[in-house]
């Protein structure tokens, strides 16, 4: 009696024939490659498995052979076994077997592997010698550490009513002299001294009770607004 069972292929459902309930699903192990490769053609995803399981390590030691690299020698033989499915209408059986074949495929892969290596090493080779660089943990560290008090610092100044806020950021951020201010604003320099005092005061008190351990007071202003 002839059974028959289903597998999934990338065409879809394919039926295998079994000869009888007694045979091991692995019978295709048994199979030349030429009997194997006949069914791949039909779309029996496991024949390919098998050629695939059969041939991979002949392949992965005779690429190591050349280039001593198990990383290369994996990458090449992935990149043989999808040219043979591929190219599976053109692949060569030599005395029932695909290993010749795949071997001459493995081989022009791994040449052109190797020259695209020495390429590559001899571009290297051309660029200057790199320059020293500093370790930047350090500067990480402080602009990290400088973003936090910058957020604060806006945090500060969002406290402040619209009036004070532009006297700060005009005198003490862009460092206008408080005459420009005055001008730019259309007050009385009196006014732009006291807003700027009044200012200054309360960042004082919310910077440092954000903890910011920084002083944002010029000199040069702090004097001429306490004259």
């Amino acid at each position: 009696m002839t059974y028959y069972t289903s597998a999934v292929s990338v065409s879809g459902p394919v039926w295998v024939r079994l000869k009888n309930r007694t045979e091991s699903p692995d019978f295709m192990e048994q199979e030349s490659d030429a009997m194997l490769w006949s069914k791949v053609m039909s779309g029996t995803e496991r024949a390919f498995d098998v050629i695939y399981n059969r041939h991979r390590v002949c392949l992965f030691r005779a690429v190591l052979r050349r280039t001593g690299n198990t990383a290369d020698a994996e990458d090449v033989v992935a990149i043989v076994f999808l040219e043979a499915w591929r190219l599976r209408e053109r692949t060569r059986i030599v005395d029932g077997s695909l290993l010749p074949w795949l071997l001459t495929v493995t081989r022009n892969v791994t040449s052109n592997r190797i020259r695209s290596q020495h390429r590559y090493e001899r571009m290297l080779a051309q660029l200057p010698s790199p320059q020293f660089q500093e370790d930047h943990a350090e500067y990480v560290d402080t602009f990290l550490d400088g973003e936090v008090c910058r957020k604060l610092l806006a945090q500060a100044l969002g406290s402040l009513v619209p009036g004070d806020r532009v006297v700060i950021e005009l005198c003490l951020v862009s460092e206008l002299p408080l005459a420009a201010a005055a001008a730019a604003l259309g007050l009385p320099l009196g006014t732009v001294k006291s807003r700027l005092h009044r200012a200054r005061r309360q960042l004082r008190t919310t910077l440092t009770d954000l903890g910011v351990p920084i002083e944002l007071v010029n000199p040069s202003v702090r004097d001429a607004g306490e004259a």
